[in-house]
């Protein structure tokens, strides 16, 4: 499951992923996720913050968490501030765009092994 508001990430994480053997369900937000779609892995921008606000993050990531029970979570932001307070966030991977292509895969093997 790849969560983002920007259309080009989405297009350029599905060749990524798709190019790694990996099926993707995308979506600009959780409104446009199939109510009975399931997810092994939650990529996601912390799509509805404009700007960085770490109480908002831990609500995000909480409302993943419950929507996808079980599913790691990988925050994918350009908010460096995030980046800072990775720990804080209870994501299971965070990664700063822009991002190295090779780099984003080893995380994701990463959470798969």
């Amino acid at each position: 499951m790849v969560l983002d508001d920007d259309q080009v990430i989405l297009d350029l994480l599905q060749t990524v992923l798709t190019d790694a053997g990996y099926d993707t369900i995308l979506a600009r937000g959780p409104e446009a996720v199939p109510s009975d779609a399931t997810a092994d892995l939650v990529i996601t921008d912390l799509v509805p913050l404009k700007a960085y606000q770490r109480e908002r993050a831990l609500g995000w990531v909480s409302s993943l968490r419950t929507r996808f029970v079980g599913s790691p979570v990988f925050i994918l932001t350009a908010h460096r501030a995030a980046a800072a307070e990775a720990d804080m966030l209870g994501a299971d991977a965070i990664v700063t765009k822009p991002f190295d292509v090779d780099a984003l895969l080893a995380k994701i093997d990463e959470l798969f092994s």
